[in-house]
């Protein structure tokens, strides 16, 4: 829930780029001299009324996700205060709950594999050979992986987009895909083990419009980003950030 409304957030930060572009959209009435003032003004009047209806509709869906969040955060603390009172010792404030499609121990031993690969290591932020050997290491993506495209960083995130298939053949699922600032825009934020893909040229509506400038790495040690060494993410301001997480079981 919390990544779904993560991904509306990214469409509402494109929308408002569309509103604001609009309300620049306005034709000076003198252009109009050729064909009458009436014209003018009902363009005038035309154009107020997108710009008032687009930012309406910003509005409602900035609304239903604030509400979606509060929604999961109210139900997360609602069965944390039933699971203690049944005796369990609930979840502690930055943890996360295993569940039966993913879990901490793979995301634990596939963060510290990264992490002792890396040890001075120069870094290789666009090396997709390193985290699939990462994955295979840890038990993930053995089945078929030769046919996993590593030639290039925008080759492997377009054949991760292409199929829901696809990434379980890695052993991985996608959790969020959104325009982002930083690890912190994720809902929930991002933990050891997954795995990130940085691409600030997507702005552009092309997957890897900024190659080599895209980065792909495992999250360890509380949001730093790995592949052969420490790497230093590079968000340009604004990026597409995908964030992958393992899996424990084949789907």
């Amino acid at each position: 829930v919390l990544s779904t409304a993560g991904n509306v957030g990214g469409i509402i930060t494109q929308a408002v780029s569309v509103v604001m572009d609009l309300e620049k959209m306005i034709v000076p009435p003198t252009s109009f001299a050729t064909i009458g003032g009436a014209v003018a003004s009902a363009n005038t009047v035309m154009q107020g009324h997108q710009v008032t209806a687009l930012q309406s509709l910003l509005k409602l869906l900035q609304d239903v996700t604030g509400l979606v969040k509060k929604v999961a955060a109210e139900y997360n603390a609602a069965d944390q205060a039933v699971s203690q009172g049944y005796g369990g010792q609930g979840l502690t404030p930055g943890t996360t709950a295993a569940s039966g499609l993913w879990s901490s121990t793979a995301g634990a031993q596939l963060a510290n594999t990264a992490i002792s690969a890396s040890l001075g290591g120069p870094g290789q932020p666009q090396s997709v050979t390193n985290v699939v050997g990462y994955l295979n290491q840890v038990g993930l993506g053995q089945q078929g992986a030769a046919t996993v495209p590593t030639g290039s960083t925008a080759q492997f995130t377009s054949w991760l987009d292409a199929s829901p298939n696809n990434q379980a053949q890695l052993g991985v699922i996608g959790v969020y895909s959104g325009v982002a600032r930083g690890f912190g825009d994720v809902p929930g934020g991002v933990v050891n083990g997954d795995m990130v893909i940085i691409d600030p040229g997507s702005a552009s509506g092309v997957v890897g419009a900024s190659d080599p400038g895209m980065m792909l790495g495992i999250i360890g040690n509380s949001n730093q980003l790995y592949n052969n060494g420490l790497l230093q993410p590079n968000f340009g301001g604004l990026a597409t950030l995908r964030v992958y997480r393992p899996m424990t079981m084949s789907v």
